[in-house]
């Protein structure tokens, strides 16, 4: 079925909040005088017009009184909108720019100086809440905060005071990567490279503590390359699917840097092959992980022809390959897997014209659906491609099999439209 993304469905239909709220300050000039003027830091949450997410919570935790008085009890609330066109707060790309703000919606504290504190990013989600008690993550993310505007001043003083301590520098340095200031985490960085210069000390000497390196590598290229750099040192004590999470974001970013600017489909396999073997030593997955991007980016190229959608679909089936699991996987990677091959069979199903390759597509929603045998979505890639390969009765059993899923689920007729639709069409094939 069509490429499944739960928060983006649940979010798409609702409808804009009332604009007649008032406890926020939709001004950013006024907020930041308010700030000022009552010796009160500020809340601001970066939202876009288009964000699914952004509306949700508009429309869930906005309304609720408790947030309402949690924050203006000891902030001054502001809500800016960017990347929004027309729809854009005044100045809200530029502050946006300033507080280098990457995804929507985006939540910072910030001193009426303008320096941040505390930020976190999406929709905060605690395990031990049911689904409908989104209110309670995000009150404890304001507290998290208040204790993060307590904290921040005295590790600053200390660090200024000439503490060297690696005990200090890692919570500070872990702080400052957690409410991102690279503005000032490149000083204590250097700083804690200093006092614990041994790579494997540095990083594995706390648990949990290696996975400041990708925000890190974020901060520009200089660090990027040092990260890369101690990639041998942390293989052999890592977990592999740990060592590959590591350094899935790291790599990407890097390709995407070497693929900047080529227009050209072989010039991008090229690039990409030259990639794979400078890396291949280092990151066994390497190839797997180079070729999954660039076959999405050649499928999906405006410019692409039949020729180049085709020889995208291969890179796809080798980068499927090369990733198979050899051993079987544990629940949560089994049902990431299904939804991977499901997304993977379906773009073949709207862009691929070549049997063999089509009847790969249908391995692989049969291996999907091995992994996650009652999503009806997966029933509908099935049916799909046995509608485009003119297989009657397996189109039928398949797209069937997807409506009585849909419907025991109690969704509604509009989610699994198309499918009937299609099982009509799947009808008035020759036998």
């Amino acid at each position: 079925m069509r490429r499944i993304c739960l928060l983006t469905i649940w979010t798409a239909a609702l409808p804009d909040p009332a604009p007649a709220q008032t406890w926020y300050h939709k001004d950013i000039s006024t907020a930041y005088a308010q700030a000022k003027k009552q010796k009160k830091p500020l809340w601001i949450m970066f939202s876009a017009t288009w964000c699914g997410p952004c509306k949700l919570v508009e429309k869930q935790i906005f309304p609720d009184l408790r947030f309402q008085e949690a924050i203006r009890r000891d902030f001054i609330p502001l809500k800016v909108y960017a990347s929004s066109g027309d729809e854009n707060t005044p100045g809200g790309d530029s502050l946006a720019k300033v507080y280098a703000i990457r995804a929507f919606p985006t939540f910072l504290y910030v001193e009426p100086s303008g320096q941040t504190f505390y930020r976190h990013i999406g929709i905060p989600y605690d395990p031990t809440q049911a689904d409908t008690a989104l209110i309670e993550p995000f009150l404890k993310k304001i507290e998290m905060a208040k204790k993060s505007r307590k904290e921040l001043p005295d590790m600053h003083r200390r660090f200024e005071k000439g503490d060297r301590s690696p005990e200090f520098l890692r919570s500070y340095l872990a702080k400052l990567v957690e409410i991102d200031l690279p503005s000032e985490g490149r000083k204590v960085f250097e700083a804690y490279l200093k006092a614990v210069p041994s790579a494997r000390l540095a990083w594995l000497g706390e648990p949990g503590y290696v996975k400041l390196l990708p925000e890190i590598a974020s901060w520009d290229d200089r660090y990027k390359s040092y990260v890369l750099a101690i990639a041998d040192t942390l293989r052999s004590e890592l977990p592999r699917e740990l060592y590959r999470d590591l350094y899935h974001d790291i790599l990407i970013s890097e390709l995407k840097k070497r693929l900047k600017g080529i227009r050209s489909w072989s010039k991008t396999v090229d690039t990409t092959e030259k990639f794979i073997r400078e890396y291949r030593d280092k990151f066994d997955f390497i190839e797997e992980l180079a070729l999954e991007m660039v076959w999405k980016g050649g499928i999906h190229s405006p410019e692409a022809n039949a020729e180049i959608r085709e020889q995208a679909a291969s890179l796809g089936i080798k980068a499927v390959a090369l990733g198979y699991p050899l051993e079987i996987p544990e629940v949560e990677r089994r049902e990431q897997l299904a939804d991977a091959y499901n997304t993977l069979a379906w773009e073949f199903y709207e862009r691929v014209s070549d049997p063999d390759k089509l009847w790969t597509a249908v391995i692989l929603t049969k291996q999907a659906l091995a992994f996650k045998p009652d999503a009806w979505y997966i029933w509908d890639t099935l049916g799909a491609l046995y509608y485009k390969l003119g297989r009657k009765r397996e189109a039928l059993n398949a797209l069937n099999k997807a409506v009585e899923i849909a419907q025991k689920e109690g969704r509604e007729e509009s989610e699994y439209q198309q499918t009937i639709e299609l099982l009509n069409k799947a009808r008035e094939l020759t036998d």
